[in-house]
């Protein structure tokens, strides 16, 4: 496999799609795959047109994306793209689902056929929030799959604006915009592993979850609002952003969790309810967590080093990060796609994410995570 990733902050969808076409002439020539990530800010409507007429296929898949990764570089405008082209039996998939709002449990079996069918591939999902539905189709998924599947599925969340309280996050493909679904991008006859850095220590007094609804916290304890605590934690500083709580996330508490814990990144907080980037239950412990940016760093490395003694010569890396992550790394952001960079020796896409997917440590089911970093290596077989 050779694989390229180039970037272009041109000013419009374009001028970066034409200076990415004669970037790859010198190079790849033609690829047998594109992987776009695209600032929000160009129109939903001018991405499968643009991509179509400039490199004249249909083999592509593009998504929205506020931070995205060019090997060591962070990207925060224009188009960033990966370009693979197969040398021995490579080949990619692709599948996708338009929405899943109405019907997560039914998108999640439809998903799994399509999953049972490619069973040999290694899977990169990336979706939509969907309207806080995303979480729940990923637990119908988890529990459809076969015993290790997870093993080979990784992805993300697309991130993107808010308009009208409303995120927007697309995924594009097929000459298809998808809004609140998800695509999947399956590559076959590769070797692929996966590493996630966590990095937060769980502090203080353990809770009790004793009323939520999907994404949703309200109660903990003897029936104390969570809202009332989050609150608290904000008060007494000028201005508080709910950002600054992503300091301190919700570390799930659960000693059969496998690979790292489930850390629970908030979004809002509301008047009876403090809204999480991820679904939480009835009856499950967590306690705050802190870490600095040494911490989140040395656990980068860390992985980085795990995921070299398993291929260790990879052709490319994908990295999906949470958005939170980036938040609280602040000045040292860049460190982490740089560490991934020299340790693995190879390119790296990806963006900063608003959920990570990958699988628990005993590959026994697929998990929405925040605030982690997932590190995938893989070359072709």
């Amino acid at each position: 496999m050779i694989a390229k990733v180039y970037a272009s902050q041109k000013n419009s969808l374009l001028l970066c799609m034409e200076e990415l076409y004669e970037k790859i002439k010198h190079t790849i020539k033609e690829a047998d795959f594109y992987l776009f990530s695209i600032h929000p800010s160009f129109p939903p409507e001018e991405v499968n047109p643009t991509i179509q007429r400039i490199f004249q296929t249909d083999q592509y898949a593009a998504f929205h994306a506020l931070n995205a990764f060019k090997d060591d570089q962070i990207h925060d405008q224009g188009v960033v793209m990966c370009c693979i082209k197969f040398q021995k039996r490579g080949r990619v998939t692709t599948f996708y689902l338009e929405d899943i709002r109405q019907n997560p449990e039914h998108s999640a079996k439809t998903c799994t056929h399509y999953l049972q069918e490619h069973n040999h591939a290694f899977h990169i999902i990336l979706a939509g929030l969907a309207e806080g539905t995303f979480g729940n189709f990923l637990e119908f998924l988890s529990k459809n799959l076969d015993h290790g599947a997870s093993k080979h599925i990784v992805g993300g969340i697309s991130s993107g604006p808010s308009q009208n309280g409303e995120l927007h996050t697309f995924q594009f493909t097929a000459g298809k915009i998808i809004k609140n679904g998800l695509m999947i991008i399956s590559l076959e006859n590769v070797e692929a592993e996966t590493e996630i850095s966590l990095g937060f220590k769980p502090y203080g007094i353990t809770y009790e979850i004793k009323r939520a609804n999907g994404y949703k916290l309200y109660s903990v304890d003897e029936g104390e609002n969570f809202a009332q605590i989050a609150r608290r934690m904000l008060h007494g500083i000028d201005n508080p952003d709910v950002r600054y709580l992503w300091y301190a996330p919700l570390y799930i508490l659960d000693e059969t969790d496998g690979h790292v814990a489930t850390i629970r990144t908030i979004d809002h907080i509301g008047k009876d309810y403090v809204k999480l980037f991820g679904a939480i239950h009835k009856g499950e412990h967590f306690k705050l967590s802190f870490a600095t940016h040494e911490d989140l760093l040395k656990e980068d490395h860390k992985a980085a080093l795990q995921l070299k003694q398993k291929i260790h010569t990879p052709e490319l890396a994908f990295n999906f990060s949470c958005i939170a992550r980036q938040y609280a790394l602040e000045e040292h952001q860049t460190q982490e796609p740089k560490i991934y960079t020299q340790t693995l020796n190879t390119h790296l896409f990806g963006f900063f994410t608003y959920g990570e997917i990958g699988p628990d440590k005993k590959y026994q089911k697929l998990k929405l995570y925040n605030e982690t970093s997932l590190l995938v290596a893989m070359r072709e077989i």
